[in-house]
């Protein structure tokens, strides 16, 4: 069984910030391997392993959902990784780690986030019998999101804008309808000077908060809504439609 321990660089697994002023953020993961998994290793293993740290990062009540960088450092016994077939080429003991940190239970919502990866394998000397990784997710703090309050609204064909919404607030679902309305004024004016021959989606289109449907399929099916769902939930709290005609027109 992996010992898994974390520890956090201006955010705590209940805050995403601690210096407001300082939008940068790192987690860094340590695991003590008896045993190295890969992707070739038994799917009971690789499951076991993936459990094991999203239970241990479940701890944490926010998402990232912006670009993260990732480095994994590998302190692997040089011998038994040249002279068995016990410890995987480098990209295939990385892939379990990384599917471990993406979902509900996970630190990201999937894994198109990551910006960049570097891993690579240092030699461990004989004074510790186990294998070690350090893991170090770097992050904006801006771009997260509490895990209570998550959905994810599918505005425009298959695109989801992960928000938080309290739907129990006027104000928060009123607020939620206003960035869905202006993300779907921005894809129009996009696909409609695309009609003109002008390539303006680079200036309306990219956010670190829009995911395709296929790629919150981890989530739970209930927090992933659509347009009329959530003009459905506006009426519940006292928002009139009339008030979002364009969301309303279109839904």
């Amino acid at each position: 069984m992996a010992r898994i321990t974390i520890e956090c660089s201006n955010c705590t697994p209940d805050r995403e910030y601690l210096i407001k002023e300082l939008a940068t953020a790192e987690v860094s993961i340590e695991i003590h391997f008896d045993e190295i998994v890969s992707i070739q290793s038994r799917a009971a293993r690789r499951n076991e392993l993936v459990e094991a740290i999203r239970d241990k990062i479940s701890q944490f009540k926010w998402l990232i959902s912006g670009s993260v960088q990732v480095e994994l450092a590998w302190y692997l016994h040089s011998v038994e990784r040249q002279d068995t077939d016990k410890v995987g080429d480098i990209d295939n003991i990385t892939k379990p780690i990384l599917d471990s940190l993406i979902g509900p239970k996970g630190l990201l919502i999937d894994d198109s986030q990551i910006g960049s990866i570097h891993t690579f394998w240092m030699s461990r000397n004989d004074q510790i019998s186990y294998s070690v990784l350090r893991l170090r997710i770097q992050f904006s703090n801006d771009d997260c999101l509490n895990k209570e309050k998550l959905v994810f609204i599918r505005y425009w064909n298959a695109m989801c804008l992960a928000i938080n919404v309290d739907f129990s607030s006027f104000k928060s679902v009123f607020g939620a309808c206003m960035v869905v309305s202006a993300r779907r004024r921005h894809r129009r004016a996009a696909k409609s000077m695309r009609v003109l021959g002008a390539q303006a989606d680079q200036y309306l289109i990219p956010s670190s908060w829009d995911f395709h449907r296929t790629r919150v399929n981890g989530f739970p099916a209930d927090i992933i809504i659509t347009v009329p769902q959530l003009l459905q939930r506006a009426g519940a709290v006292g928002l009139a439609r009339s008030t979002a005609p364009r969301l309303k027109k279109r839904a």
